[in-house]
């Protein structure tokens, strides 16, 4: 597992999808993916953020902005979880926790995904 994008540099990743869309984040996905690689800006965590432009030529990188996706999509990433191709960090949390949960995201202090669940 990684802690930040930045750790999957020397992966060479052809495609990382940004879905906290805060800024940094993309900034981060800029300096990781592989040359004439493909950032994808799913998440909206800031409305507006400054792009590496200087990253952008010399790396040939493609920067995509994405509303969602088919339901076709979506199977085909059911199926990554199910063969463990992505397996994803889960954390869970009461339902009674949100408000918990929220301060921890606002704070960066979430690593992975933030499920609230009913007990």
């Amino acid at each position: 597992m990684y802690d930040t994008i930045l750790d999957m540099k020397e992966a060479e990743c052809d495609v990382i999808v940004d879905f906290a869309g805060f800024g940094q984040t993309t900034a981060d996905a800029l300096e990781a993916v592989r040359p004439q690689g493909t950032v994808v800006i799913v998440g909206m965590g800031k409305l507006e953020s400054n792009i590496n432009t200087y990253l952008m030529i010399t790396k040939e990188i493609k920067l995509l902005g994405s509303n969602g996706g088919t339901v076709e999509d979506l199977k085909g990433v059911y199926d990554c979880f199910a063969t463990g191709k992505m397996n994803p960090t889960l954390i869970t949390i009461p339902f009674e926790e949100i408000d918990k949960g929220l301060e921890k995201l606002k704070n960066h202090e979430v690593k992975g995904r933030l499920v609230a669940v009913f007990e």
